[in-house]
């Protein structure tokens, strides 16, 4: 099984942080960059950020990812990264497991079927509202005291319990094959 993991405006979380680097068994973990994927990677940060929410960008990312996202994959996307995968699965982007960490963008958005698990920290001014969190995604994951950078923080718990999470639902995804429909 494949594991795309989308980074957000900065490119980040480095390849070291991601939390792609704990999960046992046999994914075979694909980077990509939003500005790469948007056709603008000369754009980071509050550039790239306005190319995609307010010029269009996010749906060339999309439109890329649809093109990329091939037989059985699960995907990982952090901040913008996860607004992004979110977007692919809503317009049929078929993932065995979804994970969106600090995608504050998601407040806009609606349920989608693929399965997923959303993760914020309580910190994050951005996060969607407990209404949202009630009625949108599948599973929720709420961390005490974190922000919405906590996931380029590796060590902190609230990135140890993503990680452990993230990795005990793709290990449950690679041993149980999905049903045909």
């Amino acid at each position: 099984m494949k594991l795309y993991v989308i980074t957000d405006i900065h490119n980040k979380p480095t390849q070291n942080q991601c939390f792609s680097t704990g999960i046992i068994g046999s994914a075979q973990v694909i980077r990509l960059a939003l500005n790469e994927l948007s056709g603008r990677p000369e754009l980071t940060g509050e550039a790239l950020h306005q190319h995609l929410f307010r010029h269009g960008g996010m749906d060339d990312v999309v439109t890329a990812l649809k093109q990329i996202l091939k037989g059985e994959f699960a995907g990982l996307g952090y901040s913008a990264g996860g607004t992004a995968l979110w977007r692919a699965a809503a317009v049929g982007c078929s993932f065995t497991a979804l994970f969106c960490v600090s995608s504050t963008r998601l407040r806009d958005e609606t349920a989608i079927a693929a399965p997923n698990h959303v993760f914020f920290g309580s910190e994050d001014q951005g996060k969607p509202s407990s209404q949202w969190f009630a009625t949108v995604p599948d599973q929720s994951t709420v961390f005490e005291d974190a922000g919405h950078t906590y996931y380029l923080h590796p060590s902190s718990a609230a990135a140890h319990e993503t990680q452990a999470q993230i990795s005990a639902r793709m290990m449950l995804s690679t041993a149980v094959p999905r049903s045909a429909n």
